[in-house]
């Protein structure tokens, strides 16, 4: 590194430390959205969007996108009261701030383009399958996501030496109306899966086939109001043409291959309110 007659040297152990430096100051600003870990690798593929996210960090920001870019912090208590009506009486009271974290106009882009994904995009399948309590249909939004991760090994020339299969996923990071928002993940992992063919369309067909048991609690009433209701925001589809249709055979042959593969199961479906 100190030696000048290795000049190319050199310039390359400083690009990897700018290059360090740089991630780390991306990284600072994804824990502010809800990124759960404390270190990211410096590559190409997280430079572009493919990182380690928990099923309930996705969840996290989506909520975030839902809110207009203000974080709302996740508590367990509120409220804590010791010792009523004695000497000792103690009650101890909880009031998290939210952290505003995106622009308003950030946000609201981002869930027009999530909505879009269900409209016309890779989630076309979930259209019109959640209706509102006057029975109009509930603006869904959402993004797709298969992973097919392998460790390849190559040589000279671009030669792939060996390949290992490490695991496949299949998500999909949703929101329901402008209340309830989570992720749905499938995921199997080890040699196993490089038998496994699914996509993200099973984590889609899976949210649609659970429409009967979240009917009841989208439809229940809340005491508080949203920041901004989608309705209001973005136009709602209300056609289905031939690509949006509602196709029953769809769920069977999803579940089939997930059977074929015997090793699928949902990893996470955090559904918050």
């Amino acid at each position: 590194m100190f030696k000048s007659r290795n000049l190319h040297k050199q310039n390359r152990r400083i690009r990897i430390l700018l290059e360090e430096e740089a991630f780390d100051r991306i990284l600072q600003d994804w824990r502010r959205q809800g990124y759960p870990f404390g270190h990211r690798v410096p590559s190409y593929g997280s430079a572009i969007g493919s990182s380690g996210d928990r099923p309930d960090a996705l969840a996290v920001l989506m909520g975030l996108i839902l809110n207009d870019g203000v974080r709302q912090p996740n508590v367990d208590l509120q409220r804590l009261h010791f010792a009523a009506d004695t000497p000792y009486e103690t009650e101890m009271t909880l009031e998290p701030e939210p952290q505003p974290i995106l622009a308003p106009e950030v946000a609201r882009t981002v869930r027009q383009a999530l909505v879009g994904v269900v409209a016309e995009g890779t989630a076309t399948r979930l259209r019109g399958a959640y209706h509102a309590p006057n029975g109009t249909l509930l603006p869904v939004g959402g993004k797709t996501g298969t992973g097919d991760n392998r460790l390849d090994r190559f040589g000279r020339g671009g030669r792939l030496i060996s390949q290992r299969v490490v695991d496949r996923t299949a998500t999909f990071v949703f929101f329901l109306g402008d209340r309830f928002f989570g992720t749905i993940t499938a995921y199997v992992p080890g040699a196993v899966a490089g038998s496994c063919h699914f996509t993200s369309a099973l984590a889609v067909q899976l949210l649609e086939a659970l429409e009967p048991q979240l009917d009841p609690i989208l439809n229940s009433p809340t005491s508080e109001a949203a920041p901004m209701p989608i309705s209001e925001a973005f136009p709602v589809v209300t056609g289905l043409g031939k690509s949006g249709s509602r196709r029953p055979g769809d769920a069977l042959q999803q579940v089939d291959l997930a059977v074929q593969c015997h090793h699928e199961a949902i990893d996470a479906l955090a559904l918050q309110n």
